[in-house]
Parts: C-alpha cells; sequence; structure tokens
C-alpha cells in the first residue's frame, strides 16, 4: 500500500470502480507521473521510464472505459480530440483513429491541424505509414508547411522506409516534400520555427541527408542531386564559422563515405566482458562483412537495436564500439564508472555481440556525431554509415548486409514525380470531405 501512495497509482490497484472522468482530466491523470519526474533536473532515467510505463496503464484503462461512451464526446470536441490523445498514449490506436477521424468530420472542428497530427500518430501506431503519408498530404494541402507537419513527416519516413513498395512510394513523396519545404529555408540560412515547435537547421540538413540516403537505397535517379544541392547549401557564407557547419559536414562526410574505402583497415581496442580484465583485440576490416555499431552508454535504444539484428542476422558478428571520452566528455582515460556501465551491458549482449573500447581518434575518423550509428563494411570497403533512428535506420542497415552478402537483387529506378495516389480501398471519407471543402 505504500507503494501505491507513494507512486499515485491506488486507482489501478484498487477494488472498487471509480468513476470515469472527462478525458482531459483523464490525460492530466495519466500523464502525471512522468510529467512530475521529467520536473526533475536529471535525463530520462529508470524512474522517468517506470512512471511513463504507469502513465500509459492509466491512459489505457482510461480509454477502455470511456471507449463504449466516446461518441457523444461529439457535443465537447475538445474532450473528443483529447479522447483521442489519451488512447494514443494508451496505445489504444484504433480507438484513436476513430476518435480523430470523428472529429475531423465534424462541421467545424476548431483544431483542425491538431487533429490531423493525433490522425497520423495513430494511424503509425497500427504500423500504417502508407496512410499515415495520405493524411500528411492532406494536411499539408490545408495548412502552412510548419515544424509540427515537418516532425509528423518525418517521425513517418523513419516508420515506412524500405517497409514495403506501398510504403516506399509514400516516403519518396514525403521526402521530396521535405526538400522543396526545407532546403530553401537552409538556403537561407534559417530553420523551421512556428509558435509551438521548432527544428534546428542541423536537424534539417540531418534529415535531408537521410532522405538522401534512402533515395540512394532506392536508386532514385535524383540522389546525386540531391547531394550536390546539400554539399551547396553546406558551403553557404550563413554557416561559416558556426556550430552548425561541424554537423553539417559530419552528416555528409559519413553520407558519402559508402562506396569509399574504410577510413582504417582494422580497428584496436580492448574488448570489455561482464567480467575479468579488458582483452587487446584488433578487428580486421578488409576481410568478409563487419557489422560496427558506434554507441555510447547514453545513445537510445543502442542495446535493443543490437538484439534485433542478432535475431534477423544471427550469424553476423557485431561490434559494439565507443571510447572513453565519447562517454564522459573528458579526455580519452579510462573511466570506472563508465567501465561498470559496460560490463553490465555486456551482460545483456546476445551471442557473437561484444562491446570494444577503441580509441576517440578511431570513432571520429568515421564521422558520426550521432550516436547509435550503424556501419557496414564488406572486404574493405563501407557499404553504410548511418544513424540507427528508428525503424529505417535498422532496416537500412539490414538491407547493407544484404548485398553486402550477395543475397538482395538490384532495384529498380524510382523518380518521384508526385504525391502517390491513394489506393481507392484505403481512402479515408476525410480526404474527400476536405477536397469538397
Amino acid at each position: 500500500m505504500a507503494v501505491c501512495v507513494i507512486l499515485g497509482f491506488c486507482r489501478l490497484a484498487a477494488q472498487q470502480p471509480v468513476a470515469a472522468m472527462a478525458p482531459s482530466q483523464e490525460l492530466v491523470y495519466a500523464a502525471e507521473p512522468y510529467t512530475q519526474t521529467r520536473a526533475q533536473p536529471d535525463d530520462l532515467t529508470q524512474a522517468d521510464i517506470f512512471a511513463y510505463k504507469i502513465g500509459m496503464a492509466r491512459a489505457e484503462q482510461a480509454c477502455r472505459e470511456l471507449q463504449p461512451t466516446w461518441e457523444s464526446l461529439a457535443r465537447t470536441p475538445h474532450e473528443l480530440l483529447t479522447f483521442a490523445q489519451l488512447c494514443n498514449f494508451g496505445r489504444q490506436y484504433d480507438a484513436a483513429r476513430s476518435a480523430a477521424q470523428s472529429y475531423l468530420m465534424l462541421p467545424a472542428p476548431p483544431e483542425r491541424e491538431k487533429a490531423y497530427l493525433v490522425l497520423i500518430q495513430s494511424l503509425l501506431g497500427l504500423n500504417d505509414p502508407a496512410d499515415a503519408a495520405m493524411e500528411i498530404y492532406t494536411l499539408e494541402s490545408v495548412f502552412p508547411y510548419d515544424a509540427k507537419i515537418h516532425l509528423a513527416a518525418d517521425e513517418t519516413i523513419l516508420a515506412g522506409a524500405l517497409r514495403d513498395d506501398r510504403a516506399n512510394t509514400a516516403v519518396l513523396g514525403l521526402c521530396a516534400d521535405e526538400s522543396r519545404n526545407t532546403l530553401p529555408l537552409l538556403e537561407k540560412g534559417r530553420g523551421l520555427e512556428d509558435k509551438d515547435e521548432a527544428v534546428a537547421p542541423g536537424t534539417l540538413f540531418a534529415d535531408a541527408v537521410r532522405c538522401f540516403d534512402i533515395d540512394r537505397d532506392l536508386h532514385v535517379e535524383t540522389a546525386q542531386a540531391t547531394l550536390t544541392k546539400l554539399k551547396s547549401i553546406a558551403a553557404l557564407p550563413a554557416w561559416q564559422h558556426t556550430a552548425v557547419l561541424e554537423n553539417m559536414e559530419s552528416a555528409l562526410a559519413s553520407a558519402e563515405m559508402a562506396g569509399e574505402p574504410s577510413p582504417d583497415g582494422a580497428i584496436r581496442g580492448r574488448l570489455v566482458r561482464a567480467a575479468g580484465p579488458l582483452l587487446p583485440v584488433r578487428i580486421g576490416l578488409t576481410q568478409g562483412t563487419q557489422l560496427l555499431i558506434l554507441f555510447t552508454l547514453w545513445s537510445p535504444d543502442a542495446i535493443s537495436m543490437v538484439r534485433a539484428f542478432h535475431v534477423t542476422a544471427p550469424e553476423q558478428r557485431i561490434y559494439l564500439l565507443t571510447s572513453w571520452a565519447a562517454n564522459t566528455g573528458l579526455a580519452d582515460e579510462e573511466n570506472a564508472e563508465v567501465l561498470d556501465s559496460l560490463r553490465s551491458a555486456a551482460e545483456k549482449l546476445p551471442p557473437r555481440v561484444s562491446i570494444l573500447v577503441t580509441s576517440d581518434e578511431a570513432l571520429e575518423r568515421f564521422r558520426e556525431d550521432a550516436f547509435p550509428a550503424a556501419i557496414v563494411i564488406r572486404q574493405g570497403i563501407v557499404r553504410a554509415n548511418l544513424p540507427l533512428v528508428g525503424a529505417a535506420g535498422q532496416r537500412m542497415t539490414v538491407l547493407a548486409l544484404d548485398r553486402a552478402a550477395g543475397g538482395l537483387p538490384a532495384q529498380r529506378h524510382a523518380t518521384p514525380q508526385c504525391r502517390p495516389a491513394a489506393t481507392p480501398a484505403k481512402q479515408s471519407p476525410l480526404h474527400t470531405s476536405l477536397r469538397r471543402r
């Protein structure tokens, strides 16, 4: 009971039924544990994660309790939209999608842009990036391209890239939209800002480089022209002698490394095990296929991504590479606290996956400034060098491994000349009604 009181979790454990609150109150209640822990001056901690999971459980329960009567919420549009948000938080994506669609079909919904963003989130939760892209196209036709739309488009790209033909077509269209809307801003030395959100210039540039990587993987004929454009933007006077320039140059250098010889013929470092001394190791890069994952202890999801690679390619040797300096920001010298954490991580790794501490200079030669990053090297040639962000990063890495092994046929060329048309069976009535307005 003491834990129940401390966590404010008693409602879920209570034996007596509790009357459902309005969706707006339920959402505040569900988010409360996470909001309180995030108010503390620390980064994401295990307490944050635990609180977030509590919040999701609360939101799931509230969504299920309110779902039988949610259609009556149409009389109070704000509560209907908040119900959709609540269900997204509780990962009840079908309910969230239905509520968001109902909100958008109201005669004059006051928060249309927000509703589209909630709908897009629910579609991504349902693993349908192609339909999410269709809603983004509709959103772009109604509202000016802003930071919120860009972030939704980028999340959809990360979810859909290299998933299947339909998702790839949608992703190529979204990438073309991103380029058309953001590259002119970068040419003017600006990022993307609105009253609620902002996307920094360095992030816009990194997103554009990711789209170039996707275009190249799908053999899009305009990929090289995009790269030339990005190089010209990085060379503009507006970016010289700025912190953003270093990020731009690193993103370009890592992308251009694909197809070039590895900067080193071997990686030297010390192998970290759960117990015992650090062992000197030399990893040759000129024979066979090597998968290197550059990471730090604070890299989001690095270990879980490595487990996924191990399931996909159980025979592939994987090396998690880090340095002392990358973890501490200080001199590249052994650090007892970092070593303890690395040993704990090593204990959880699957077979054929190893942690190697190398020099910071060796990491920097791969020109990655975002961790985790995946580098595929075959016979001394870099086949991929890219940030491991979302499902797209994992699929692009697996594609590089398949191509390195000669197991994937060449893909046909594609040129995204226009946005993909919706499949009639998939087309939402929202699209028809919006075009009539």
